[in-house]
This record gives C-alpha cells, sequence and structure tokens, in this order.
C-alpha cells in the first residue's frame, strides 16, 4: 500500500511509521519534505491485508483530525 499524503504536523510522519509497526505492518519507503505549507509525504507499507486496511483507517483519522485542528 502506498500513501501520499500532506501533513500539517511533521511530528504525523513518525505517528505513521509507529502505527505500521502497531498493526504489523512495515514501512518499505518515506519519502518526506517540509515546507512552509506542511510535509508533504510518500509512505509505502507492506503486510497482512486486513492489516493495511485498519492502518489506512487510522492514518485517514490522523488527516481528519489535522483538518479539524486547522478549521477549529
Amino acid at each position: 500500500m502506498t500513501c501520499d499524503l500532506t501533513l500539517r504536523d511533521f511530528r504525523s510522519v513518525a505517528r505513521i511509521v509507529n502505527l505500521a509497526a502497531r498493526f504489523n505492518c512495515r514501512c518499505t519507503r518515506i519519502d518526506a519534505s517540509a515546507d512552509d505549507h506542511g510535509t508533504k509525504a510518500v509512505f509505502a507499507f507492506d503486510g497482512p491485508a486486513q492489516a493495511l486496511v485498519r492502518l489506512r483507517a487510522q492514518i485517514d483519522r490522523i488527516l481528519s483530525y489535522e483538518i479539524d485542528e486547522v478549521a477549529g
């Protein structure tokens, strides 16, 4: 599974990597760069199909939380 994300908080990169480990997935690639508009990150994960689905759902929650923080 690959994810191409724009994150407002650069610490979310570490959160996502930690989530992958918690779901028994392996992060096989991380490319991240930060600028004034946030952090652009590309992740590649490997693992059991169900774990990858759960991981993606949690990543979506992180993204939702970041959007809510900016709007609030």
